[in-house]
């Protein structure tokens, strides 16, 4: 398989060498196994439909800052290991369009072969509550194995690893060995040819509504200058309107509740901040301050059910 590798002069061209593949970090979504990114979201970035964001997030910015630190700590945990960070090179397999950028590369005197490192930060919370199972082991997510086992065979490796610097009071880090299971990979190949074939012909995979709704908002914008469409022979469209319409009578049920709930517990309070219940749950009514702050004007849609019918008879 041909490797090409292309040095990473700044993030705009790190950007444009990734739109034309599909990257280590979102392979997980072609599986459908990815927990940021699906497959629809995917495919209308790819095909030009919506663009990537060109700014850091929050959690890419602290990646990115702590990256040198876990290194760091790795190289002071497994002494013995050579370890070389690699994130100045962009690796793409041009016959599959797929590519990747490892953080890092390790020697290990105790097995053969260079490893590949992907290194992951967290906060302390998130770890307990994703990565923790119950029996304390940690889960490592597939997505993060995908990426692990892409960037092992795109750079030749012959094991890999994921290490995850957590973040709390201290610094944790975890070392996670991931198995280059062949099977993945095979399967990989495959979903990525039938995505770009996807992409070609302008076939979007099937969008998960519950999670795809932003980009679906942001493919199809209203147009004023769109006349009306008629939906009389959808047999779908009622189903969704009457089970929207039932939601939110019963969204503003529970909020009406939930006011007088509050109402009622505040009564109880009679003023104390804290209230202790007889199984050590607290009820807590402290003062706190919000910040002024200005809400800049802006245009957005908003979908709303109307029934022109019942106005008219009114």
């Amino acid at each position: 398989m041909q490797v090409d590798r292309h040095p990473i002069a700044d993030r705009a061209s790190w950007l444009a060498l990734r739109q034309q593949d599909v990257t280590a970090s979102v392979a997980g979504a072609v599986l459908g196994a990815h927990e940021y990114t699906t497959a629809f979201e995917l495919w209308a970035l790819k095909s030009g439909l919506i663009q990537e964001d060109p700014e850091e997030t929050p959690a890419m910015r602290r990646g990115r800052l702590l990256e040198d630190d876990a290194l760091q700590l790795l190289a002071e945990e497994r002494p013995a290991w050579r370890v070389e960070a690699a994130n100045d090179t962009y690796l793409r397999a041009p016959a599959h369009r797929i590519g990747a950028t490892p953080d890092a590369y390790a020697v290990d005197p105790e097995r053969p072969g260079r490893g590949v490192v992907q290194v992951k930060t967290t906060a302390d919370t998130v770890f307990r509550a994703k990565w923790r199972a119950e029996d304390r082991s940690i889960d490592l997510p597939l997505w993060i194995a995908v990426q692990a086992i892409v960037e092992a065979k795109l750079s030749g490796a012959s094991w890999a690893c994921v290490v995850v610097l957590v973040v709390g009071h201290g610094l944790d880090l975890h070392v996670l060995d991931v198995p280059l299971h062949a099977g993945i990979w095979t399967r990989l190949v495959d979903e990525v040819a039938l995505f770009w074939r996807r992409v070609e012909t302008g076939e979007p995979p099937a969008a998960d509504y519950a999670r795809d709704g932003e980009t679906i908002g942001a493919l199809w914008p209203p147009d004023a200058d769109t006349p009306p469409l008629d939906l009389s022979a959808s047999n779908r469209a009622p189903v969704l309107v009457d089970e929207r319409l039932a939601v939110a009578d019963a969204i503003r049920e529970a909020e009406a509740r939930k006011k007088a709930i509050d109402a009622e517990l505040v009564a109880l309070l009679a003023g104390a901040p804290v209230g202790r219940l007889a199984d050590g749950r607290e009820i807590t009514r402290t003062m706190q301050t919000r910040a002024e702050h200005v809400v800049r004007a802006s245009i957005f849609p908003v979908l709303r059910i109307r029934n022109p019918k019942r106005n008219a008879a009114a």
